[in-house]
């Protein structure tokens, strides 16, 4: 395989070349999140309709970090401070509209409360701001920023995932602490639309016999990267599912 990158339009370059490639499976694209999030914040030639999807690989949950000598030493103690004081909290984030950024409102929006929220150029950026002290908390996805919570400088105040993290069994999912909420983003791969269905076959069963190396699985885990497959129709569904969902937050972000 070749990698081949196309920087641009937050991946609207990318997908826009990858749309236009020959449908005979020697094309492929990382299909992620933003691929659901991209045609509702800015015009694009493409959906995630104009691609067939071949496997995902990744489902990280979304989290929140703070640092470890924050004053709220729990979730509950958090929420509270933030339905006294809306808008209060600061919340970073790694791109206004972008992954982490929509998951952030829309736990707001299940917790009832009002967070400021803060754009940064990357996850990166905002990870260095938080351990600066410059804002409250980080929205992040669990590989940015878990080096610093296995240190002990940062800890993890709000885990939205379906169950706890095998590296942080003590961490509570936010669901266990009374909220019903679970939101993260996905990664796997598609191929341009009208590509042969047999060609997808053939490339989903070879990318999940290597999801299913004992070194490919062990990299993941050290990196807190949760691997999770879908075939081609559970990952058509969720890319649908998905695009409904961020077009409504956009909406409402935009109000």
């Amino acid at each position: 395989m070749v990698v081949v990158n196309k920087p641009g339009g937050a991946g609207t370059v990318g997908y826009t070349e990858a749309m236009k490639s020959q449908p005979d499976g020697y094309t492929l694209s990382s299909g992620i999140t933003p691929l659901t999030i991209l045609p509702h914040n800015v015009k694009t030639a493409f959906t995630y309709k104009d691609f067939e999807p071949v496997i995902n690989v990744v489902s990280d949950p979304g989290m929140f970090l703070m640092r470890s000598d924050a004053p709220w030493k729990s979730l509950k103690e958090f929420l509270d401070y933030a339905k006294k004081n809306p808008d209060m909290i600061t919340v970073g984030n790694s791109g206004a509209g972008g992954g982490v950024h929509l998951i952030a409102l829309a736990f707001e929006k299940a917790a009832g409360v009002k967070f400021n929220h803060i754009p940064f150029a990357g996850g990166g950026p905002s990870v260095t701001a938080l351990l600066g002290g410059h804002i409250n908390a980080v929205s992040v996805s669990p590989p940015e920023g878990i080096e610093h919570v296995k240190a002990g400088k940062l800890k993890i105040i709000a885990l939205f995932s379906e169950k706890r993290f095998e590296m942080f069994p003590d961490v509570p999912t936010v669901k266990e602490q009374g909220i019903d909420f679970a939101m993260g983003q996905w990664r796997g791969l598609i191929a341009p639309k009208g590509t042969p269905q047999d060609v997808i076959k053939k490339l989903h069963d070879a990318f999940k016999q290597g999801m299913d190396d004992p070194v490919f699985k062990k990299n993941a885990k050290d990196m807190a990267v949760n691997l999770h497959h879908l075939a081609p129709e559970a990952f058509g569904k969720l890319m649908a599912s998905e695009h409904e969902l961020f077009g409504k937050l956009i909406k409402e972000m935009k109000k």
